[in-house]
């Protein structure tokens, strides 16, 4: 699933030319995240998998539901934000409508955090998947 974001935030932002999608996952380096260090690029984290019963079926066989949670994570300079953030942030949201992501419950939501002089905004998507 988390492939699947990326390439599809990938395709979503490709036409803005301040910021860029990092391959790479958001790990630390000397305690601070990466996308904290390399402001307006957006990094993909992994999937968090809770898997649930939908259907309960007396045979035993039965119909679970995987939610997958991907966190995305991108950085600006809190003092001079890009002019084109808040059409990256939109097309970031419109990402959960992508036809590519297969899903039949799809939300997306983010917050905005202020670091000293960094702006940190983090989405959560969320795809409900039967399996």
């Amino acid at each position: 699933m988390r492939s699947q974001v990326l390439s599809a935030i990938t395709t979503q932002i490709s036409t803005l030319t301040q910021f860029a999608v990092s391959q790479e996952l958001p790990w630390s380096q000397n305690a601070q995240p990466l996308f904290r260090k390399n402001m307006k690029k957006v990094y993909v984290d992994n999937a968090n998998i809770e898997q649930s019963v939908i259907f309960p079926v007396l045979s035993g066989s039965d119909v679970f539901s995987d939610l997958y949670t991907i966190p995305v994570y991108v950085a600006v300079d809190a003092k001079n934000p890009p002019s084109q953030l808040p059409t990256l942030l939109t097309k970031i949201l419109q990402v959960r409508d992508t036809a590519a992501i297969t899903a039949y419950d799809k939300e997306a939501d983010y917050a905005v955090e202020i670091d000293e002089d960094v702006q940190i905004y983090t989405f959560q998507f969320r795809f409900g998947v039967a399996t």
